[in-house]
């Protein structure tokens, strides 16, 4: 799985079937509501043609991450809920 996380605005710029999220509506922002990201997997094939645009389109963007890489930015208090000191762990 691939990550890349994009500013809000650049949201309709997102081709949905090219990615794991369903929509918009299903998108998770960031705690100031600035930045969202979409998934994706390559199964060791190339990136989507819709996050090649954003990549290659040289604007604002952050990664494409790998898992860990991911993970570790979602441990950064910009992602993290203010009501909580740390994320919770997925329920089974």
């Amino acid at each position: 799985m691939r990550y890349l996380i994009i500013p809000s605005y650049r949201v309709p710029e997102v081709v949905f079937a090219q990615v794991k999220e369903d929509g918009p509506a299903y998108l998770r922002y960031n705690n100031d509501n600035t930045k969202t990201f979409v998934k994706w997997d390559t199964g060791g094939g190339p990136d989507p043609d819709c996050i090649n645009s954003i990549v290659g389109a040289g604007l604002t963007h952050w990664g494409p991450y790998n898992k860990d890489g991911f993970n570790t930015e979602m441990q950064t208090d910009e992602w993290i809920s203010p009501q909580r000191s740390e994320p919770q762990a997925p329920k089974d």
